[in-house]
């Protein structure tokens, strides 16, 4: 008798336990196909639901499966009611072993399972939302000659959720990120919804871009006239080279000309040259002539005459060194390329006169021009070897450069 008792106790212990675990809900959650952007809610007094953000152009679809069920299911989807934070709007009902609702409006949505006997088997809740960006407004702020300042703005659509236990809302912020720049290009692109640009110098189209962390993208654009000017230039030596005049770039023989072009960025109507303190120029290329010994500092200010935008160049540094004058002691026209003219060497002569005598005082050789030499013949006649003599007078450009030399020189043939 009392084994009988004990074994009927164990039977409805054990069909108890059965029926109390078959009724427990499993735990599982709505899913989505990919491409979908997912996240989590705050709640403050409930756990938290999973969230589905859908591209505008995508079917809110939503798929749900009794975790570790195999045979069919009775699902009830219901929609989330905001004024009185309930979940119980009938939306679908299917049977199945999974199912899933698509064509749904934003909100929040709740989905239960059930058995042949009614009994929950499985529940879950999700928020679903087809996040918007209007087109976005910009607006040019104010724009000078040194830049230009923007600001941006765009609408969407809000999306906010409700914690299921004290119904206060919770909002998923779209992160958006403001991409300014031009075309043509002028500077790397910059973010923000309020951005300074760096002054463009010809005319531009300013273009935005409005991204958010959902793959939403909408673009603006607007078409700017350039104001600003930037001044540069460039020099050229025209200067020809001259194998016994001692002039470089960075220490000129004068008379130095250079040519210079201008390079502004922008609409210029106007330049102002300023050669040191030798001389100006208001044309575009103009040409200068080097005279004065010392460091001549070159600038070129340009101008928009039309938005009275300016600007003035980095100076480019012309040094022009003392007058020079050497002679050499002998020479040998033997054709061989070395010494084969009796030349001086000179820098920055602004008069010169050079005279050559044979030891009877017989003028051989003359020339007013420092860069040319006295090869050693005497009209079309080779002069003998021997010495010769020489009056040699230079004048540099400063009032106190006076050079006078005389002396004799050696002319040596040799063999060829």
């Amino acid at each position: 008798m009392n084994e009988m008792r004990l074994n009927s106790f164990w039977g409805t212990f054990f069909w108890a336990i059965v029926v109390f675990v078959g009724v427990q809900p499993a735990v599982a959650q709505i899913e989505v196909s990919s491409g979908v952007w997912t996240g989590q809610t705050s709640y403050a007094q409930s756990g938290n639901d999973p969230v589905f953000c859908f591209l505008p152009t995508v079917d809110i679809s939503l798929t749900y499966q009794v975790p570790g069920g195999t045979g069919d299911y009775n699902f009830s989807w219901y929609r989330h009611q905001p004024s009185g934070n309930t979940w119980d709007i009938p939306v679908a009902s299917n049977t199945g072993t999974s199912s899933t609702v698509s064509g749904l409006i934003a909100g929040g949505y709740r989905v239960v399972a059930t058995d042949n006997l009614g009994s929950v088997v499985g529940e879950a809740r999700c928020w679903a939302f087809s996040p918007v960006l209007n087109e976005p407004e910009m607006e040019m702020t104010y724009d000078d000659c040194f830049g230009v300042d923007l600001q941006a703005s765009t609408d969407s659509l809000t999306l906010t959720y409700y914690d299921p236990g004290n119904g206060v809302p919770g909002y998923l912020p779209y992160q958006r990120v403001f991409t300014w720049s031009t075309l043509p290009a002028q500077e790397e692109p910059r973010n923000g919804s309020v951005v300074s640009l760096e002054p463009p110098y010809e005319d531009v189209t300013i273009q935005l871009v409005v991204t958010d962390r959902f793959g939403n993208a909408v673009e603006a654009s607007m078409d700017y006239m350039a104001i600003a000017v930037k001044a540069s230039f460039e020099s050229t030596v025209m200067k020809p080279e001259v194998l016994n005049e001692r002039h470089t770039e960075i220490n000129g023989s004068a008379p130095l000309e250079v040519h210079f072009s201008d390079t502004s960025e922008g609409y210029v109507s106007a330049w102002e040259w300023t050669f040191g303190t030798n001389g100006r120029a208001a044309e575009a290329n103009p040409f200068f002539v080097f005279t004065e010994v010392g460091q001549q500092d070159v600038v070129l200010r340009v101008v928009n005459r039309n938005s009275g935008c300016e600007d003035t160049s980095e100076s480019l540094e012309v040094n022009i060194s003392e007058s020079e004058l050497d002679v050499p002691n002998v020479f040998s026209p033997n054709g061989d390329g070395v010494n084969d003219e009796f030349r001086v060497a000179y820098r920055s002569l602004k008069k010169f006169e050079m005279v050559v005598f044979n030891r009877w005082g017989r003028k051989v050789f003359e020339s007013s021009d420092p860069a040319e030499g006295w090869d050693g013949t005497i009209g079309n006649t080779l002069a003998a070897p021997g010495v010769y003599f020489y009056y040699i007078r230079g004048e540099g450009f400063n009032a106190d450069e006076v050079h006078e030399l005389k002396g004799p020189i050696h002319l040596i043939r040799g063999k060829n």
